[in-house]
């Protein structure tokens, strides 16, 4: 009798330490499936929190501004020239760091694309001028230079120090093809023979093509927003950039001088760069980062008799030209990347 009560006895025992370590389990899988829940819904908040970001910026970009320059911290302020008068004014900005809404919060910056230099429309000696101020030397920047061109035209003709399909690119250890068109973003770079990771994202506190070069926007750099490696690119001498760099800081051009006229120079740009996060709890957990296009918007219809002009070339008729003030205005998103750094 106490043989079978002592087994019993043991019998419960394993029962219990069974039950508890099924019922450890159970808590431990509960906990974990609902702090997954919990990171789900928080990551999709976030994503939601950095659209409406970008939905902020937009209302910014669709203001009344003509004129746009750098603030404090590099980003894009918005002017509006007064009737009468020649110094634009700075309008008042909406908030763009942690802005709350709902659960969480959402933070931006507006960059200028239109301060960098355009791959797509640049002619080959201002690629050049803009290498050369990466540091590049001669060799480096010939093969960088015809490379680009041959990725980007239609043909299968190499020039002479760069690369088409064929004979580099379908060689290579993971081999892909040229484009043979125009570059579609400006993380393509990466793909192009002679560009190399230090050339494209920069090193030692230089910049690189991504902070420099875009591959969207009109063929117009902004004198108030671009960089010095850009202006140089576009030719302009070293007192040239001084007097430009210094004259900027104190009140923005309202309007391209006459010495700089010719150059491909405007003060307000179309093409801006958006990068909003996503907050919750004070962290970011998302990120987007947009390209838009300032445009008048298009006429529903033309006018009976009158025809419509046919495309160019290529089939893509080029956007409206940009009006000083107009309330008849859109945005085109360019580029859109989820989670995606700032280049």
């Amino acid at each position: 009798m106490k043989d079978q009560r002592g087994f019993a006895l043991l019998a419960v025992m394993l029962v219990l330490a069974l039950l508890g370590v099924v019922v450890t389990e159970l808590t431990f899988s509960m906990r974990l499936e609902a702090s997954m829940v919990r990171s789900y819904k928080e990551g999709l908040l976030a994503g939601y929190l950095a659209e409406a970001g970008v939905q902020q910026a937009m209302r910014e970009v669709l203001g009344p501004g003509n004129v746009h320059a750098l603030d404090e911290s590099g980003d894009v302020a918005f002017y509006s020239t007064p009737v009468g008068q020649t110094q634009p004014t700075r309008l008042p900005a909406l908030p763009r760091v942690r802005v709350p809404l709902g659960a969480g919060e959402f933070t931006y910056r507006i960059t200028d694309e239109e301060s960098r230099i355009n791959l797509n429309t640049a002619p080959p000696d201002r690629v050049d001028r803009l290498l050369a101020t990466l540091g590049l030397d001669k060799q480096q920047r010939d093969v960088i230079n015809d490379s680009l061109q041959d990725w980007k035209d239609a043909d299968s003709l190499e020039r002479a120090n760069g690369a088409e399909s064929e004979s580099y690119y379908l060689r290579l250890p993971l081999p892909y093809r040229a484009r043979n068109g125009q570059i579609q973003d400006i993380r393509e770079l990466l793909q192009i023979r002679g560009i190399t990771r230090e050339s494209y994202a920069g090193a030692a506190g230089q910049p690189g093509l991504a902070d420099l070069a875009t591959a969207v926007g009109r063929n117009t750099v902004n004198l108030n927003t671009a960089s010095v490696p850009v202006l140089k690119a576009i030719g302009l001498s070293d007192a040239e950039i001084s007097d430009i760099t210094q004259a900027r800081v104190r009140n923005p051009y309202s309007s391209v001088p006459g010495r700089f006229t010719g150059r491909g120079l405007t003060v307000g740009s179309a093409t801006f760069r958006i990068e909003a996060e996503g907050l919750m709890a004070g962290e970011p957990r998302a990120r987007v980062v947009a390209i838009v296009q300032r445009r008048a918007a298009a006429p529903a219809s033309w006018p009976a008799g009158v025809a419509q002009p046919p495309p160019p070339p290529g089939g893509v008729r080029p956007p409206a030209p940009l009006p000083a003030a107009s309330s008849d205005l859109g945005v085109v998103v360019l580029s859109w990347r989820v989670g995606a750094g700032p280049s």
